[in-house]
C-alpha cells in the first residue's frame, strides 16, 4: 500500500496484519480521486471506518486543509501511518464507533466537504452511517458523500440526498450523494 499521488506520493503506508482491514485498491482509489479532484483542494475531509487511513491520507497528499479519521480499532495504525506521511498535524483520529463519533462530531458543529464511508460489506452499516449523516450537518450543502460498498449490496435513497455517480467494479462499488437542494 502507498500513497499515489501529491505531497506524499510513492509514500509506502504500514499494512495491517491478517485479515481484519480490506484495503481499498490503487485503481480505485486513482478513480475515487480522478473524481473527485476538483473538490479536494481546501476541502475538510472526513474517513469513517479508516482501516489503515489510506483514502483520508491520499486526500490529505492531494490538497485537503485536514482530515477526520473515524476507526474504533486501528487508531494506532492510522496514527503511524499520518506520522510517516507528515500529516499528523493536520489529522485527527477518533477511536470510537463510527455512530459515536458522527454524533461526536456533529455536536462540535464539525462540517465536511467530503464524507468517505467504508464500512465492512453486507452489514448495513452504509444505511446507517448515512442515516445518520443526512440527519446532522456534518456534511456541507456543496459536499459529497462517498461509500463504498460490495458490488452486490443494493442501496435504496437516502433521504435528504441525491445519486449523483455509481462506480462498480468486480467487487465492489462507489456511490457519490450529494445533499438535496
Amino acid at each position: 500500500m502507498r500513497v499515489i499521488a501529491g505531497s506524499a506520493k510513492g509514500r509506502k503506508l504500514i499494512s495491517p496484519d491478517g485479515t481484519g482491514i480490506r484495503p481499498t485498491s490503487d485503481r480505485m482509489k486513482e478513480d475515487l480521486f480522478n473524481i473527485l479532484a476538483a473538490h479536494i483542494s481546501g476541502a475538510r475531509f472526513l474517513d469513517v471506518f479508516s482501516g489503515t487511513g489510506a483514502i483520508g491520507i491520499e486526500a490529505l497528499s492531494r490538497g485537503a486543509d485536514s482530515a477526520v479519521f473515524v476507526d474504533a480499532a486501528s487508531a494506532p495504525l492510522i496514527n503511524r501511518n499520518l506520522a510517516l506521511t507528515g500529516f499528523t498535524a493536520r489529522a485527527m483520529v477518533l477511536k470510537c464507533d463510527y455512530a459515536a463519533a458522527l454524533r461526536k462530531l456533529n455536536e462540535k458543529q464539525m462540517e465536511f466537504d467530503l464524507i468517505f464511508i467504508d464500512p465492512p460489506y453486507n452489514q448495513g452499516f452504509v444505511l446507517q452511517a448515512a442515516k445518520l449523516i443526512s440527519d446532522s450537518h456534518l456534511l456541507d450543502p456543496n459536499g459529497f458523500f462517498i461509500a463504498e460498498s460490495a458490488s452486490n449490496e443494493v442501496l435504496p435513497p437516502i433521504c435528504n440526498m441525491c445519486l449523483y455517480k455509481v462506480k462498480q467494479y468486480s467487487t465492489s462499488m462507489f456511490f457519490f450523494y450529494q445533499k438535496e437542494i
